[in-house]
């Protein structure tokens, strides 16, 4: 039977997706041995956009239960990549901040995902680089187009940190910030109105 276009439109989506996890998505090690999954430097990450957060703020933004949060907390803090304090707040709730360690491992995952990068998009003549974006914009905008529940998906402050909020551009909001916009505002530009470029 012949492939027909949304077949290998879906393949290669499905491709794309196994491929960034694989390349972009790998565990990383520090200098001290200490390592961290991507999904825990993507929490990292998160935690240091805005402070102060706590475990319940964790579990919502992971959508998972507490219990679950509760774990993934307690392995952040067995690698000393997290500490916590008493809330101003609420006596009772623990305010989490990030350790000097951890922010050395987030940036050395930084650093080596935008040097694998930067060697692969190296490599590319300039007429394809322009093409791989803007394929990568078009799928975007398909998928987007099928109005999909992302009300919960924030890219600005996990792995795909930008210095402007894609799914901000497409009319989303941040679904993890409790007052709004605020932190993640005022590390941006002014993001135009209408499409991305």
């Amino acid at each position: 039977m012949p492939e027909t276009s949304s077949t290998r439109v879906a393949r290669d989506l499905h491709m794309l997706a196994a491929l960034t996890k694989r390349v972009l998505e790998g565990e990383v090690s520090g200098p001290t041995g200490v390592s961290a999954s991507f999904t825990q430097i993507v929490i990292l990450k998160w935690l240091d956009a805005a402070t102060p957060r706590r475990a319940q703020d964790v579990a919502r933004f992971l959508s998972a239960s507490a219990p679950a949060a509760t774990q993934i907390l307690a392995r952040l803090r067995k690698k000393r990549l997290i500490r916590s304090k008493p809330s101003a707040a609420d006596r009772r709730a623990e305010d989490l901040f990030l350790t000097p360690r951890a922010r050395a491992l987030v940036k050395r995952y930084e650093a080596l995902k935008s040097r694998r990068l930067d060697r692969l998009l190296g490599e590319l003549p300039e007429a394809k680089l322009r093409l791989v974006t803007q394929g990568l914009e078009a799928a975007i905008e398909i998928l987007l187009a099928d109005k999909p529940d992302v009300e919960d998906m924030c890219l600005h402050c996990g792995a795909y940190e930008s210095p402007q909020c894609v799914m901000r551009q497409h009319g989303f909001k941040c679904p993890t910030e409790r007052e709004g916009m605020e932190a993640c505002e005022a590390r941006e530009k002014p993001v135009a109105a209408g499409k991305p470029r």
